[in-house]
């Protein structure tokens, strides 16, 4: 790997090469991305436009009842993901203090 940073750092042609790849790279998986969320985007209008087109007058309290939902089960998942973050926190310093001990133990 330092060969190759060597090899840039002193050819700066080659960096230039490399650095419109990635550019060009980029630019392509940004516009896939962009093109997703817009079908996505388009989807969903047809599909609450379909659910308008049925029952009007439902729409709105069935809008408001299912953000609602939304809303429970995104906080819901931010609590899991909380918990978890924690207990991987508590197994990272349990393994810390291990590989510690470990090393008092191999460096007698």
């Amino acid at each position: 790997m330092d060969a190759f940073f060597n090899y840039v750092s002193t050819h700066p042609i080659a960096a230039i090469i490399l650095g419109a790849l990635v550019l060009l790279v980029a630019y392509f998986i940004v516009k896939k991305l962009l093109k997703l969320a817009l079908i996505v985007g388009l989807i969903l209008v047809g599909v609450g436009g379909y659910y308008y087109y049925k029952a009007p007058e439902e729409f709105s309290k069935n809008l408001k009842s299912t953000v609602g939902e939304v809303k429970d089960h995104a906080e819901k998942a931010v609590e899991r993901g909380k918990s978890i973050l924690e207990k991987g926190k508590d197994l990272v310093e349990d393994l810390d203090e291990k590989v510690k001990e470990g090393k008092k133990i191999v460096g007698k």
